[in-house]
């Protein structure tokens, strides 16, 4: 994930785009004013008692700048941002904004004005995964600790050439059991 020059994110959910987003996370792989330019990740907020937008600036402290105004390029944007707080998240390598993925979290990414952003977004969910789902897996649902750790194994390290489709299903697999991987068998209703 991530993008380059030019690219940006509208304003969204990540939960109205997938119902099964429970929680939400994006992890930097690089820093904004080393790696690329523009790409704020921005939470976007109703205002309290507020008719205008106000940008938060994220100087660590906690700093808001009053003289701050929006400076609207369309109506559309002006529609989008009146009546609302902006909160920019400006990355750096290694840092994660993890967020619950419903409404109460809209946010988008700023255009990229040069270099490339590199990010891993990662999604997770609350809904178990349906028992016929565990037959269509490689190695199925895991019965012993043995299993667990052969599991996080093949699911975590790629270590033999594999397809584009086949990397693709080893993720959605690690993706669809690392709540049951995680949990202790004896939890389990098996």
């Amino acid at each position: 994930g991530g993008g380059g020059e030019g690219d940006f994110v509208t304003l969204h959910t990540d939960e109205a785009t997938h119902a099964g987003y429970h929680y939400s996370s994006v992890l930097y792989l690089n820093t904004q004013g080393v790696d690329f330019e523009g790409g704020d990740f921005v939470f976007n907020d109703p205002a309290k008692n507020k008719t205008v937008a106000v940008k938060k600036e994220d100087d660590g402290f906690g700093y808001e700048d009053p003289d701050w105004e929006p400076e609207y390029s369309s109506l559309a944007e002006q529609m989008r941002r009146s009546g609302r707080d902006l909160t920019p998240f400006s990355p750096t390598k290694g840092s994660a904004v993890i967020f619950s993925s419903g409404w109460e979290n809209m946010h988008e990414v700023e255009t990229i004005t040069s270099g490339t952003r590199y990010v891993v977004p990662c999604f997770f969910t609350t809904c178990p995964v349906p028992e016929i789902a565990y037959t269509q897996m490689v190695q199925g649902k895991p019965k012993t600790d043995e299993d667990i750790a052969d599991d996080w194994l093949h699911l975590l390290l790629a270590h033999r050439d594999e397809s584009p489709m086949e990397a693709v299903g080893r993720v959605k697999e690690l993706l669809m059991k690392w709540h049951y991987m995680c949990t202790p068998l004896s939890r389990h209703n098996n």
